[in-house]
């Protein structure tokens, strides 16, 4: 059982307020160094926009943001607090050694030997990007133990962004360009082929249009039949009034007979029982090349007016970096806020206290 009188009242604010109120007092006074922060503010814009001309600070908004930059804002934000970013920092500015020379501050000391993964998490600690979802602006803060130092990462970092954010857009565009080009030389290349084969079957059949040609000849073909009607009805007009030896009716049929041998003979030219080089075959082999030649060609017009749709996307596929807040060279530490740090340690400390109070004081009275 809990004996309360160990726990007199003094004994317990001097371990529970007056202890770590001493610690905090030593750390701040004499090891926690100041830290300056430099900060800026940016957004990606859509290049080429029928946005309002960008102007300085904050009247850049006064536009509004392109709806479609927020995603590419909110992938900016996870590089900025990326590896790869920090790697960036380590090769220009030697970052991890900035921060392991001020060894004083233990909470605040990054190691030499630091595994990457604890330099990715003291990094993030001291770098920070803040996406506002109301402005569409991301705020960006870094914190160094030099107003000048901080002011160049944070320069570096923006740098870096700018060249994320154009070769982000640039590769989106890029990539739908190649396909839409990729797909027009396919078009033309088959359009080409068609049209050759096309080409090909004109110079071999001696015919410019097959289907129109075998027009013709059924055209005419109709026309012997018409004139053969007309023929034989003059025959049986003649037979009628004379005798069928007279020079008249052999000559008429004489006549009718050319006209059955010249029809037989284009009806063979024209159509084909077992296929082969008569017109019709000829025709109908013809009108399928047609078919794939003026397919192959929509197919190639569709694919240049793709290309050229594929041109306009991609131009609005392609964003900007704007810097509406410039980084800073700071003035003064920002951190640590000392004077607010130790008074909210101590509100803290006093509510603990209260509560082991409390805590104890209900302990003796169910013991009681």
């Amino acid at each position: 059982m809990i004996n309360f009188d160990k726990f007199k009242s003094k004994r317990l604010i001097v371990y529970l307020v007056g202890v770590p109120m001493l610690l905090a007092l030593i750390y701040y006074s004499f090891f926690a160094l100041d830290r300056y922060v430099s900060v800026a503010q940016v957004a990606v814009r859509q290049v080429g926009s029928n946005e309002a001309p960008q102007m300085p600070g904050l009247a850049v908004m006064l536009g509004g943001l392109n709806p479609t930059s927020r995603e590419e804002t909110l992938y900016l934000r996870e590089f900025l607090t990326s590896q790869d970013m920090l790697n960036v920092l380590q090769q220009k500015l030697k970052w991890s050694e900035h921060y392991a020379e001020h060894w004083r501050d233990p909470f605040f000391w990054l190691s030499p030997q630091a595994a990457q993964e604890d330099q990715l998490e003291y990094y993030r600690r001291l770098v920070t990007a803040h996406f506002d979802e109301q402005t569409g602006l991301l705020s960006v803060g870094v914190q160094a133990f030099d107003p000048k130092y901080a002011e160049q990462i944070l320069r570096v970092i923006l740098a870096e962004s700018e060249r994320f954010v154009n070769e982000l857009s640039h590769r989106m565009a890029r990539e739908q360009m190649t396909f839409a080009q990729t797909e027009l030389t396919k078009a033309r290349k088959a359009y080409e082929e068609r049209r050759a084969d096309m080409l090909a079957f004109q110079s071999n059949s001696n015919l410019l249009d097959a289907e129109a040609a075998a027009k013709s000849r059924a055209g005419m073909i109709a026309e012997l039949e018409s004139n053969l009607t007309k023929e034989r009805t003059t025959l049986k007009g003649l037979l009628a009034t004379l005798d069928s030896n007279t020079p008249q009716v052999r000559q008429q049929r004489n006549r009718i007979r050319a006209l059955e041998q010249q029809l037989v003979s284009e009806t063979q030219r024209l159509v084909s029982q077992q296929g082969g080089d008569k017109l019709n075959v000829v025709a109908s082999q013809y009108r399928n090349l047609t078919i794939d030649a003026a397919i192959a060609e929509e197919a190639y017009k569709f694919a240049v007016s793709a290309v050229e749709t594929a041109r306009i996307e991609a131009s609005k596929k392609l964003r900007s970096l704007v810097t509406v807040v410039s980084p800073n060279t700071p003035d003064k530490a920002i951190y640590p806020d000392r004077i607010y740090n130790l008074f909210t340690l101590l509100i803290g400390l006093f509510l603990l206290y209260g509560i082991s109070r409390f805590v104890i004081a209900t302990i003796e009275d169910h013991r009681d």
